[in-house]
């Protein structure tokens, strides 16, 4: 699978956040992808009033909520992250982006997200007639996600993650989204049990044209607590594994939202490179 990355994505920063470059740090060595700004496709999931808001906030460093920070690059950086996105639908490959999206709302920021990469990409695809199955695999319920995608016939959302955890949402299945809450320290067994009784059948019942994954890599256990919060699972390779045996007959992309430990996003993401 093609990394798709560009050293743009370093400009969005602030000092002493966990949402920062030196995640993509064992990265360094990858040439840049040739890239577009994807500020044209914002307006698919997000208000035109948002949009000027992030522009601003970006020229005055200003936060977008207590969470997630702009610095005078950030509007710039995550309209790449959108084009990178876009880019990665169309070639099946990984989008190697900050900052995250999926925790983006229609209107407002949310838990470092501040674009929503996935949902505009799925929405892109959408346009075009194609159906779309969203696998979010974040440790975290994609909120923005599923809010962006609500009642959308040709898009499927689908969410493993842990509860209770940040941000309170997902706590079932309503219209198009399939949400599995999780307890805290959800090992290999019981997760591949749900990708087998759960996650499998729903992908074969949507039968996409293609999955996109929202690839959060905080649910792995390298990962652990890395946010202080007592959060995570203990679910290895094995579990992804899984994942990846599953999805792989069909179209796909990733888009990388969380995992906040350069040796996580690291083994993760070449997992899934060699995998797929």
């Amino acid at each position: 699978m093609e990394i798709i990355y560009n050293k743009i994505f370093l400009r969005h920063k602030v000092p002493f956040h966990p949402e920062n470059p030196e995640r993509l740090s064992l990265f360094r060595d990858l040439k840049d992808s040739k890239i577009e700004n994807g500020e044209e496709f914002l307006k698919l999931a997000h208000a035109k009033e948002y949009i000027q808001l992030v522009k601003k906030s970006s020229e005055n460093c200003a936060p977008l909520d207590l969470d997630t920070y702009t610095n005078e690059s950030s509007y710039e950086v995550a309209c790449y992250a959108v084009g990178a996105t876009i880019k990665a639908a169309e070639k099946n490959a990984f989008a190697l982006v900050r900052p995250p999206g999926h925790h983006a709302r229609k209107n407002s920021a949310m838990g470092f997200c501040i674009f929503n990469n996935i949902a505009i990409a799925a929405k892109y695809l959408a346009s075009q007639g194609k159906k779309v199955f969203i696998a979010d695999i974040d440790l975290h319920h994609g909120n923005g996600t599923e809010e962006i995608v609500q009642n959308e016939k040709n898009i499927q959302y689908f969410s493993i993650h842990q509860n209770p955890c940040y941000p309170g949402t997902g706590l079932r299945k309503q219209g198009n989204a399939i949400n599995i809450p999780v307890p805290y320290e959800t090992n290999d067994k019981e997760y591949i049990r749900i990708l087998e009784k759960e996650f499998k059948p729903a992908l074969e019942n949507f039968n996409p044209d293609i999955v996109a994954v929202s690839a959060g890599f905080d649910s792995y256990y390298l990962d652990l607590d890395s946010l202080g919060e007592g959060l995570g699972f203990s679910i290895t390779l094995k579990s992804f594994g899984k994942f990846a045996e599953i999805i792989k007959p069909y179209r796909k992309f990733f888009a990388l939202e969380g995992g906040y430990r350069p040796e996580t996003v690291k083994e993760c993401v070449d997992f899934f490179r060699a995998e797929l």
